[in-house]
């Protein structure tokens, strides 16, 4: 009976189309505006450049254009895939660089292909992190100074 059930079990996921598409996701209460459930801002990018890499695109660090251009065709290609609007040094990161990309593009499907290129040294989301620090330390951390 299972060697029967196999193939018609084979066929039906064979004939389901797989889709990339983004949909939506509704966030909890409190979140920031942009912010995904996973944790990144929709639609950035953190960058570190080879050296090389960072002298091609200092011209363009800060500046807010249209399609952003570095000169160089690989990364073009994804700064046009992505629509990439901007690049600006992160704050509290030496090397570290923000890329604004389209709200809607798949950011880690654009962290996997900038990391591809040789003058990129690394490439991942902006992710945020927070910690939750309650209103008044618990009972066993307080601790008091007798005079």
């Amino acid at each position: 009976m299972l060697f029967v059930l196999a193939p018609l079990a084979i066929a039906a996921c064979t004939t389901q189309s797989l889709g990339t598409t983004r949909r939506p996701v509704a966030l909890p209460a409190g979140n920031a505006v942009g912010v995904t459930p996973h944790g990144f801002v929709d639609g950035e990018l953190v960058l570190r450049f080879s050296p090389d890499g960072e002298r091609t695109v200092a011209p363009m660090v800060g500046r807010a254009t249209g399609p952003l251009r570095f000169g160089v065709p690989s990364l073009d290609r994804l700064n046009v895939k992505y629509r990439a609007t901007s690049i600006a040094p992160r704050a509290g990161e030496a090397g570290a660089y923000v890329l604004k990309l389209s709200p809607d593009a798949n950011v880690l499907r654009a962290a996997e292909e900038y990391g591809h290129d040789p003058l990129v040294t690394r490439a991942e989301p902006n992710f945020l992190l927070r910690i939750e620090r309650p209103a008044e330390a618990p009972g066993a951390v307080r601790t008091e100074v007798k005079p």
